[in-house]
């Protein structure tokens, strides 16, 4: 056996009250002297510590001990024939050992305690009375204490368990103390309040929930209430022990007991104003306090004295009091929502007198899987049709050939990439969201990280009126697992405009900007055309001859701005080049039917089969014709038609023959839009041979951008429209807000709170672009057919333009299903499909020790955003506040012009500014850091409990306990558990002393989180 001999002396000379038993015995020992040699009985003093016998030469414990038995594997026996004299001795005995240790004291008495003693002193005795006392409590509880065990009632763990729910309780009530103890020192304590409950039959007390920590108060109203029941009600007969603690240190969870009380639920209720004041029972027999409970039911046709009568019976079927709730916080979530955790609490106001009810909801989108797996089967369809069109440019020069070869690869890859994440994503089963330890999974890239909705309601109780206050809480919209090597999409985005041509000598307009805008006009131009054309043979039918004479007019002036835009010199070039660089090379001759004959037009066929004019009819030519015949032909088309037309008109006699008119015109109709269809899939082709050219030899940066601004895109919109469909369920009923739809389009705000250095710099480039990119985003309402039905993602014709101008993808629209009842109340235009357009604005200022966007970038296109929307509803709806006075809408937008141009270090102004015109915009607020955990979450509780400052009278004395509150006990800390388990804030004392005051969480909240 190995020891350590230190130790073992160590131990031995502890104070008496460390071990069990003491004394003088007499041991028999060898003894070695000159006249006589053998066994004597000799005076020792013994020390009993758990499984170890000690024993000195005498009582004087000087030295070491002589020696120490360990008391395993052996029996204590009474000595036969051991009393000698006047001894009563006993004996050791170790398995397999023939020594014994003998032993004797001078009574009978006290050797029996000795024997007891060290009967029960061995390992293997405590084991057998573990076991038997583990039986007997799993004979009574039907529950096995070691594999089972209940949960846990110490004070160190009170914060794993908060009472999580995910509906609105039954039965609320808060708490309060009065005249709490004093600490050793005579400082006031930090009282917690933990409570637990019994539900009869059972013995065991349950951990239901706790209060937030009020830091040194001897009399602390607590602002966190709690809840009991469910929807189904609340069993009475429920006993509450509600637990007063002083938390001595909040970091480590240290704390003593200050003192309780046990009450039900039934005297709750049938206590006069359902209030209690009890006088706390403490460990020691003084004053401990009182504590006072007050409660409500969350039902305003419940009547207390029904509920008594019900009760008093004494029948045990109606102990389950139905109090059924008109409350539907959580019911306007759920069709969108799931996993819906709620807090409540309980402020004062500055009138005393009257509460602020605050409810705080935290939700999974249920879109958080389904909008990117949409986009990527859009995307899969448009990388097929990107490999058609490179094929439709027919054989080209060998140099062309193999850089069409390359990206025909390249977005052959990128198909597949796409189709495998999309199946990934279809399949994926768990939570409604990404977590942040996720985010840089490559299987789950498409998903915005942590996405969640942060929704706050308050009632105020003496005016019984509601604010709802919806905050998108979502992680940078960025490629994090791309990594940021090459920068952000922003830098990415620069290096490939570099590389590009530009349009004029001093132009900034690359070709590739000219040729979306080129094909976006030729687009509108052919959809006007084709409505008009429509429009000209319905009023042939039933119109007057002036009406037929202004639709003509019409149709002219659209087709005149098509040819001019076919003189486009950029046009021209494209088409130069192409024909440059395609093969004359003549096929077999065959004859092939003309349009005409199999009832097509050139619009029904590729440009690849060639189909030309002939001056009567189209005919299949082994070579297109030049660019300028087509031009040429849609104008002559254009005249044929007006001369049509105009001698119908001129020539009239009589009434008119209408079906005459219709006969003549309708030649000339379908003529002209098939050469309209022929011109714009011409330029669509010559565009595509642009973009082939522009993009040689660096095929690779080009598809990494695509790729990375997919990813960085989907994020955007599934945020967008997760913020888009809730904000539509708390306006139904706001036909002002449809009219601002109609007319001004949707606000979206975005808070960031990213840094300027390091990898964070190139999440704030992914999200500019991002956002830039939601700007070509349109909204549709249609008629909803189906419960919980999902809107649904498109692709319009046009491509994307602008500063990031992208030939390879199209603008996205988005088709919102609205119940019939909110369907009907639509303006007329957006019931028949109106766009609505958005307007996004991002406000980063970062938090920590590195400098705000503004600063490093000079970045104020958020700002003229803000100023364009608010002058387009300052112009429906006029200023409602003040009149331009302090606090309206011209006055923020003032005040938030000067910061945002002030030169001021982490000036979060801006971003309690830019909230707030939000709001009084009615738009959508995003709140967003690197995985919207940690920042995100001191961000979100401030801009609350601000609110409640302006909009509900908030006490300024509350200002902090609620801010601390809603950081300790609020929904916030149970997204960093679900996200990386553990529930605290990701931060270092280090980088705290760099935060602004009023981000910082409060003691015992944050802390190393590895995740």
């Amino acid at each position: 056996m190995r020891f350590n001999s230190k130790e073992l002396a160590f131990l031995a000379h502890q104070p008496s009250s460390r071990f069990a038993k003491e004394g003088v015995l007499w041991m028999k020992d060898k003894h070695d002297g000159i006249f006589k040699k053998g066994e004597v009985n000799v005076e020792r003093f013994f020390r009993l510590r758990g499984n170890l016998l000690f024993y000195f030469k005498n009582k004087e414990l000087k030295g070491d001990p002589l020696g120490v038995l360990i008391l395993e594997r052996c029996t204590i026996e009474l000595s036969a024939g051991a009393e000698t004299g006047d001894l009563f001795g006993f004996i050791i005995v170790y398995e397999g050992d023939d020594h014994t240790y003998q032993f004797a004291t001078e009574t009978e008495e006290e050797r029996d305690s000795w024997i007891q003693c060290l009967h029960i002193a061995s390992y293997e005795c405590l084991k057998m009375q573990l076991q038997s006392l583990r039986e007997q409590i799993q004979a009574r509880t039907g529950r096995d204490p070691i594999s089972q065990p209940p949960p846990t009632d110490t004070g160190m763990e009170y914060e794993t368990q908060s009472g999580n729910t995910d509906d609105d309780p039954a039965m609320e009530l808060c708490i309060s103390c009065e005249d709490l103890q004093c600490d050793s020192s005579g400082k006031a304590p930090n009282p917690l309040v933990v409570l637990y409950t019994i539900i009869p039959p059972q013995q065991n007390w349950i951990q239901h929930n706790h209060t937030e920590v009020v830091e040194k108060s001897r009399s602390p109203q607590f602002l966190k209430t709690i809840g009991f029941g469910n929807m189904n009600g609340v069993d009475t007969c429920t006993r509450v022990k509600l637990t007063v603690f002083h938390v001595k240190e909040r970091m480590t969870g240290t704390m003593s007991l200050l003192g309780q009380v046990i009450f039900t639920l039934q005297d709750l209720l049938m206590s006069p104003d359902m209030r209690l004041q009890l006088e706390l029972q403490g460990p020691d027999p003084v004053m401990n306090g009182y504590v006072t409970v007050m409660s409500w039911i969350n039902d305003g046709n419940l009547s207390i004295q029904d509920s008594q009568n019900r009760v008093s019976t004494g029948d045990e079927k109606h102990r389950l009091i139905a109090l059924r709730r008109r409350s539907k916080r959580i019911d306007t979530l759920r069709p969108m929502y799931n996993n819906i955790t709620t807090r409540t609490f309980r402020f004062d106001t500055t009138d005393g007198s009257v509460k602020l009810l605050v409810h705080e909801y935290m939700g999974e989108s249920k879109l958080s899987f389904d909008i990117p797996c949409q986009l990527l089967r859009l995307w899969v369809d448009e990388e097929k049709a990107k490999i058609t069109q490179l094929q439709e440019l027919g054989q080209l020069s060998r140099k062309w050939q193999s850089n069409r070869q390359e990206v025909l690869d390249m977005s052959a890859r990128t198909e597949s990439y796409y189709s495998r994440h999309l199946v990934t994503l279809s399949s994926h089963t768990g939570p409604h969201f990404k977590q942040s330890v996720k985010k840089g999974d490559k299987d789950l890239e498409f998903v915005p990280v942590n996405l969640h909705l942060q929704r706050m309601t308050v009632i105020n109780e003496a005016h019984n009126s509601t604010g709802w206050y919806d905050i998108i809480t979502v992680g940078a919209f960025t490629a994090y697992p791309h990594k940021y090597k090459h920068g952000g999409l922003r830098r990415m985005l620069q290096q490939q405009h570099d590389l590009l041509s530009a349009d004029a000598t001093l132009s900034r307009t690359t070709k590739i900007q000219r040729s979306c805008d080129l094909v976006n006009s030729v687009v509108d131009l052919k959809t006007v055309i084709g409505q008009y054309c429509d429009k000209l043979c319905h009023v042939a039918m039933a119109g007057t001859a002036e009406e037929l004479n202004i639709i003509m007019e019409m149709v002219s002036d659209k087709v005149r701005d098509l040819v001019q835009i076919c003189d486009s010199s950029l046009l021209q070039e494209a088409a130069d080049n192409y024909n440059e660089a395609k093969m004359e090379t003549s096929p077999p001759h065959q004859d092939a039917p003309s349009p005409d004959s199999q009832n097509s037009s050139p619009g029904d066929l590729t440009p690849e089969k060639a189909w030309k004019w002939t001056g009567s009819n189209f005919v299949q030519s082994p070579t297109a014709e030049p660019w300028e015949m087509t031009r040429v032909n849609t104008e002559a088309a254009l005249v044929c038609l007006s001369s049509m037309v105009e001698e119908l008109i001129t020539n009239k006699a009589g009434p008119m023959d209408r079906p005459k008119w219709l006969g003549e015109i309708s030649p000339g109709v379908i003529k002209l839009k098939s050469f309209i269809e022929l011109v714009s899939q011409r330029v669509k082709l010559f565009m595509s041979f642009l973009n082939l050219r522009e993009n040689q030899g660096h095929v690779q940066l080009m598809h990494m951008v695509k790729y990375r601004r997919d990813v960085c895109f989907s994020h955007a919109l599934t945020s967008l429209v997760a913020g888009f469909t809730i904000k539509l369920a708390t306006c139904d009923n706001d036909k002002l807000y449809f009219k601002q739809l109609l007319n001004v389009g949707v606000f979206a705000e975005f808070e960031g709170l990213l840094s300027c250095y390091g990898d964070e710099m190139g999440m704030l480039e992914d999200m500019t672009v991002a956002l830039e990119d939601l700007s070509h985003v349109t909204f549709h309402f249609f008629l909803q057919t189906e419960y919980e039905q999902s809107p649904v993602i498109s692709s319009d014709s046009h491509l994307i333009s602008g500063m990031y101008a992208d030939f390879n993808r199209r603008r996205i629209r988005v088709e919102v299903p609205l119940p019939e009842v909110v369907f009907k109340k639509l303006p007329e235009l957006l019931a028949q499909g109106e766009a609505i357009h958005v307007t996004p604005v991002l406000f980063n200022v970062g938090i920590n020790e590195q400098a705000s966007l503004a600063e490093r970038f000079g970045d104020t296109t958020g700002l003229d955003e803000v100023f364009s929307y608010k002058v387009l509803y300052l112009a429906m709806l006029g200023d409602q506040d003040n009149r331009g006075g302090s606090g309206s809408l011209t006055d923020l937008c003032t005040k938030l012009h000067y910061n945002v141009n002030t030169k001021k270090n982490k000036n979060t102004e801006i971003l309690s500014l830019a909230a707030e015109i939000c709001r009084k915009l009615r738009g959508i607020r995003f709140t967003s850091c690197k995985s919207a955990k940690d920042r995100t979450a001191m961000s979100v509780t401030l801009e609350q409990v601000k609110n409640l400052q302006q909009e509900h009278d908030l006490a300024s004395h509350v200002f902090s306990q609620a801010l601390d509150c809603f950081r300790s006990e609020g929904v916030r800390r149970e997204n960093t558990y679900k996200n990386v388990g553990v529930k605290k804030y990701a931060f270092n004392a280090l980088q705290l002393m760099y935060f602004p005051k009023q981000y910082r969480p409060p003691n015992g909240t944050y802390g190393n989180v590895q995740g």
